[in-house]
């Protein structure tokens, strides 16, 4: 009896590891709290951090979501110039210049070298540049950044990747083809005028949690700078086989999703000079994108296909490299970031708020494009005892460029009010604008602008 019980029992356990093994292997099954993984099961992190659990909480008010550029429908001979320059051999002299300094820890001389570089090479296009600073708990550091001016828009797009490396290796594919690929977009559009503000940055501390690119979106954030999208490179650079060199990853949140969909028009218009089909890998915070959305910008990481071999090794160099793939990899986020910056794009200006018989508001578009659906208000708050609180709205379908609608409130009170003016537009962003006054009867006095 006991012999039958045993082996009943020794039965009944190994069916239950079948089944639970089996569940393990089934396509699409995770274990809960398991960090998504690559193609090959390493999932793409920083070196020193175990799991986004490490990572620094943000806790921040929401920022409002800026209106995202239109999708291209057909193709531009600007960008397909701008994509004929961008070849093998200037992304290759670009990581033979990164990769020459040896692994970059971020704290170390050759990671402070490698930016003394980055410095020197954006200064040399004739970029606004300069070192953002920080100090950190675990290190400090310095990103870096070069600015090509917009000419009729403060919206600012940004490229970026990361410049340091493990101390076990040089780094070449994390993160030299990401940073190869910002200066050779820099490189490349320095020449041209855009409409928008473009930002080529590199940063440091990655490796070690993301903290430059945190301190960077922090700032940002403080400074309410307007940052439309930011397009994060991290490994584009390995492709070990045919099938490999024509797919590559995206990484995106809810909000940024609208990158993914420009990114894939992209693709489709320029296949001829690109020949990459990307395909959506939902959130991951394993790179610099990550602390932009918890600041509250879009963003998107771009990434391999196929993960690379030689990950946070001696053998992350050049050698192990696809070059072509990288370069194709570079183009299609060149050409996705100089569609958007040369994109007309209303901008609405509250250009003057005056008293007399009432209010008089005067919204115009000083932008390149007309404006659509334009919504404008003001609000009259104060008076004698805090009485007043009146409001009028006025609304037009299409605000031409350089036109202008006046906004007009009327009304009957006394005492020292607050005006406030806001004006949006379908296809642009919303602007706001106060000024203080005195009403004495139907008449506004003394109306002065707040900075």
């Amino acid at each position: 009896m006991r012999t039958i019980i045993h082996r009943r029992n020794v039965a009944v356990n190994a069916i239950i590891v079948f089944l639970i093994t089996s569940l393990l292997i089934l396509p699409g099954y995770t274990l809960a709290g398991t960090p998504s993984t690559s193609l090959n099961g390493t999932p793409h992190k920083p070196a020193y951090i175990e799991n986004i659990e490490d990572l620094i909480d943000v806790q921040v008010v929401p920022r409002p979501s800026p209106v995202c550029p239109l999708s291209p429908t057909t193709t531009d001979v600007n960008i397909i110039e701008l994509l004929q320059q961008l070849n093998e051999t200037l992304i290759l002299g670009y990581l033979e210049n990164l990769t020459s300094f040896g692994p970059r820890e971020t704290g170390t001389e050759a990671c402070d070298q490698a930016a003394h570089y980055l410095y020197d090479t954006f200064n040399d296009m004739g970029l606004a540049v300069r070192y953002h600073n920080y100090t950190d708990d675990r290190v400090s550091g310095s990103n870096i950044e070069a600015t090509l001016y917009g000419s009729d828009s403060t919206n600012i797009f940004i490229i970026c990747g990361h410049y340091d490396s493990v101390l076990a290796g040089p780094g070449a594919d994390d993160d030299g083809s990401g940073v190869a690929a910002v200066l050779a977009a820099a490189e490349i559009m320095r020449k041209y005028e855009f409409g928008h503000t473009v930002r080529f940055v590199a940063f440091s501390g990655e490796e070690q949690g993301l903290i430059g690119s945190r301190h960077y979106a922090e700032d940002a954030y403080n400074n309410n700078d307007p940052i439309v999208a930011v397009l994060n490179a991290d490994m584009i650079g390995f492709a070990p086989s045919g099938s490999d060199g024509i797919k590559g990853k995206i990484f995106e949140n809810t909000a940024s999703e609208w990158i993914v969909d420009y990114t894939q028009d992209i693709s489709q218009l320029y296949a001829e000079y690109i020949g990459i089909q990307l395909f959506p890998q939902g959130e991951s915070g394993g790179s610099d994108h990550y602390y932009f959305w918890e600041y509250g910008y879009d963003a998107v990481f771009y990434h391999e296909y196929n993960f690379n071999d030689y990950y946070h090794s001696a053998n992350d160099t050049i050698a192990h490299m696809n070059i072509t793939y990288s370069t194709r990899f570079s183009r299609l986020i060149l050409a996705t970031l100089a569609e958007m910056a040369q994109q007309p794009r209303p901008v609405l200006e509250i250009t003057s708020i005056s008293g007399g018989l009432g209010i008089t508001a005067q919204i115009t578009n000083i932008g390149d494009s007309d404006a659509i659906d334009v919504n404008a208000t003001i609000g009259i708050t104060g008076g004698l005892f805090g009485f007043i609180n009146i409001t009028a709205t006025t609304s037009v379908p299409l605000l031409e460029t350089q036109g202008a609608v006046p906004l007009k409130a009327k009304f009957f009170r006394l005492g020292r009010i607050t005006i406030t003016v806001i004006a949006d537009a379908s296809n642009t962003d919303q602007v706001t604008k106060q000024a203080t006054g005195f009403v004495f009867g139907p008449f506004v006095l003394r109306v002065t602008g707040i900075p």
